[in-house]
C-alpha cells in the first residue's frame, strides 16, 4: 500500500489526473442532485415534470457521449498518443457552455440543449478516465489509484450537494452552476498542458 501511494503521490502526471477527475465531479454530481430542482425553477413546471424530463435527458445524452467518446478516443490514440486526453478535453469543453446555458437559461431550447451538451461532454469525459490513468501508471498500482480519483471525485460531490443546497435555499442555483465551469476550465487547461503520456498502455514502472 505504501509503495503504491509514494509512487502516485510521487508522479506529477497524478495529480494532474485527479484534479482533471476531481474538478468536473463538481458540476457532475451537482447535475445528479440539483438538476430537477433547476429545470423545474427555471423552466417553472411541476417537480412531476422536471424530474424525468432533465434525468431522462443526462442519462441519453451521456450514453450518446460514452459511446461517441469511447469510439473517437480508440480510433485517436492510434494515430496519436495524446488521442485520449485530447478527446477527454474536447467532451469537458463540451460542459463549460452547457453549465453556462443550465445556469443563466430561461427557455425550454437553452436548458434542456444546455442537459444534452452536458450529457455528451460528461460522457466522453467519462469513459476515458481509467484508459488515460493506464496510460501514466502500471498495472500493480490502477487500483490504487483509481480508487483515490473516486474518492476525490465523491468528496467534490459531498461538497458541492451541500453548498448548492445553500444556493438553492438563496434563489441562486443557476448562477452558482454555472459558477462550475471555472474549475473545469483550470482542469481542461492543466490537462493540455502537463499530461503529456509516452505510452497508450504503461505496463511496468521502468
Amino acid at each position: 500500500v505504501l509503495n503504491s501511494l509514494g509512487m502516485l503521490f510521487g508522479t506529477i502526471s497524478f495529480w494532474v489526473i485527479m484534479f482533471y477527475f476531481a474538478a468536473p465531479s463538481f458540476p457532475g454530481w451537482a447535475i445528479k442532485n440539483w438538476i430537477p430542482t433547476l429545470f423545474s425553477s427555471s423552466l417553472h413546471i411541476d417537480m412531476a415534470q422536471a424530474g424525468p424530463l432533465s434525468t431522462i435527458t443526462i442519462a441519453l445524452s451521456s450514453f450518446i457521449g460514452v459511446l461517441f467518446g469511447g469510439i473517437l478516443a480508440d480510433k485517436w490514440i492510434q494515430q496519436n498518443i495524446r488521442g485520449r486526453i485530447y478527446t477527454g478535453a474536447i467532451g469537458l469543453s463540451l460542459t463549460i457552455p452547457a453549465l453556462l446555458f443550465l445556469g443563466f437559461g430561461q427557455t425550454l431550447f437553452t436548458v434542456v440543449g444546455g442537459a444534452v451538451f452536458f450529457g455528451i461532454g460528461y460522457g466522453m469525459f467519462d469513459a476515458n478516465n481509467m484508459p488515460i490513468l493506464c496510460q501514466f501508471v502500471s498495472p500493480q498500482h490502477r487500483a490504487a489509484g483509481y480508487g483515490l480519483m473516486n474518492m476525490t471525485g465523491v468528496f467534490a460531490g459531498a461538497f458541492i450537494t451541500n453548498l448548492l443546497g445553500k444556493s438553492t435555499d438563496s434563489g441562486t442555483l443557476g448562477p452558482d452552476l454555472a459558477l462550475l465551469a471555472i474549475p473545469v476550465a483550470i482542469a481542461i487547461v492543466l490537462q493540455l498542458v502537463m499530461l503529456k503520456p509516452k505510452f497508450a498502455d504503461k505496463t511496468d514502472d521502468n
